[in-house]
Order: C-alpha cells, then sequence, then structure tokens
C-alpha cells in the first residue's frame, strides 16, 4: 500500500495526501476550525458511503441490473465517553431495473465491502510518537534530532 500523509495546512485544516491526491479536512467553524473540509468522522461515513456506492455499482454493472447510477446517502450519530461514531445509517438507491429478486444480492454486496468489514472487525492501531525537541544555543547532541519514539 501507498504511504498517506497528513500535514498541517492551517488552523486545524490538515492535508491528506494519498498517491497523486489531495484531501482537506478540517472540523466546523462550531467545533473550531474553519470548515476548510470535511471532519475526521465525515471522512470515515464517507468512506464507508464511497466503497458501498463502488461495490453496489459495480454489481449492477456487471450483472446489467438497472440502468443507471447508484447513490448512496448516510447519517452518523456520535456518542461521548469516548468520543466516536455509534451508529451509521445508509441508504442505497438503487438504478431503475434492478429486479426485486436481486436486492438482498445487492444487499450482500453493500455489506461485502472493506470499509465494512474493517468496521466491523477493527484493525489493530499502533501509534508512533516522535519527539523532536528544540535545539539549543550549544547545538543538538542527537544528530538526527530525534529524541524518542514512544509507542502507545
Amino acid at each position: 500500500m501507498d504511504l498517506i500523509s497528513i500535514e498541517r495546512a492551517e488552523g486545524l485544516t490538515f492535508t491528506i495526501n494519498a498517491r497523486k491526491h489531495t484531501v482537506a479536512s478540517d472540523m466546523s467553524v462550531e467545533d473550531g476550525g474553519r470548515d476548510n473540509g470535511l471532519s475526521p468522522a465525515e471522512l470515515l461515513a464517507g468512506s464507508l458511503g464511497a466503497c458501498i456506492a463502488m461495490n453496489v455499482q459495480h454489481y449492477c454493472t456487471m450483472t446489467g441490473h438497472g440502468d443507471g447510477d447508484v447513490s448512496v446517502s448516510l447519517t452518523y450519530q456520535l456518542l461521548g465517553r469516548p468520543k466516536r461514531i455509534g451508529a451509521i445509517v445508509v441508504d442505497v438507491e438503487l438504478p431503475p431495473g434492478v429486479p426485486e429478486d436481486r436486492v438482498e444480492a445487492v444487499r450482500r454486496v453493500a455489506e461485502d465491502c472493506v470499509i465494512h468489514h474493517t468496521l466491523e472487525n477493527p484493525p489493530e492501531v499502533d501509534v508512533d510518537i516522535i519527539h523532536r525537541p528544540p535545539k539549543t544555543a550549544a547545538g543538538d547532541s542527537n544528530p538526527d534530532g530525534v529524541a524518542a519514539v514512544r509507542r502507545i
């Protein structure tokens, strides 16, 4: 997999860079940001919606069921302590012409996306903290400037 890097643009706005693509993420004005992009929670929920839409569109195209575009709408609920997404409700609108007897197959395809599986089976997350202390007037005794890496 390609490296994904996140860099601060300004305030709470960060750019997410993967391959040749850049996406901005920010908090709403009410949450202290400048509303320059989707919040991290919106990006996570949106990733689920995009994954479902792509899977269902591919199924409809490959099987010849339906004539047109799939669309997905979703809402999510935030919970506290710990703050997290507690529920996501996804509505998938199928293109006209999908036979009724294929709707359950479409549901299985929608639920068989990598993001849905990831949310059902959360990955291990290993956070490394790289601490670079400020240089002293006498110079830095550590040539690479890294004081410590702390795993949490």
